[in-house]
């Protein structure tokens, strides 16, 4: 690996662990060794990364119709940034470009409704086909679609505005 390399890694890893992406996510997308992930998580964030498992399937997370929505904007914020490219592997640049575009589309005052986490396995499920991103016919907005999950597969904001 040339020096570039490693640099443009360790800016990527850096971005990712300051977004608080699980260190094994981290690890995957930039090859840097897991001690030093662990000394940066503990330097930047001033406390030791916690462990557990990753999301194994985004429909076995999201559990409301709000949750929906905004994995939905994540999703399509992702699929602009990455276009085709989203179904060949996770790109992480673009995970945290569409991430930190989704933070700022989000009120101040209203805490996200998905983590860089959950974003994460939005992109990884969207390229495994565990999930897709469909347009209403109604209201002609793209939406999150998971072959998982409790969430039924229409359009979060028709059901939404249906209530109001």
């Amino acid at each position: 690996m040339s020096a570039v390399d490693r640099y443009t890694a360790l800016q990527l890893a850096v971005r990712l662990v300051r977004h608080g992406v699980k260190l094994s996510i981290v690890y995957s997308g930039t090859g840097v060794a897991r001690e030093y992930l662990r000394n940066l998580h503990r330097e930047i964030h001033g406390r030791s990364p916690r462990g557990g498992p990753l999301v194994t399937s985004v429909g076995t997370v999201i559990k409301t119709r709000p949750q929906q929505a905004h994995a939905s904007l994540f999703a399509a914020l992702y699929l602009r940034l990455d276009g085709r490219g989203l179904y060949q592997a996770v790109n992480y640049t673009a995970l945290l470009d569409a991430f930190e575009m989704y933070l700022a589309l989000i009120p101040r005052h209203k805490p996200p409704l998905i983590d860089i986490n959950l974003a994460w396995a939005t992109a990884r499920d969207l390229r495994s086909g565990q999930a897709d991103l469909q347009h209403c016919p109604d209201c002609e907005v793209g939406f999150l679609v998971m072959r998982a999950g409790n969430i039924g597969s229409t359009c979060p904001l028709c059901s939404l505005y249906a209530r109001v």
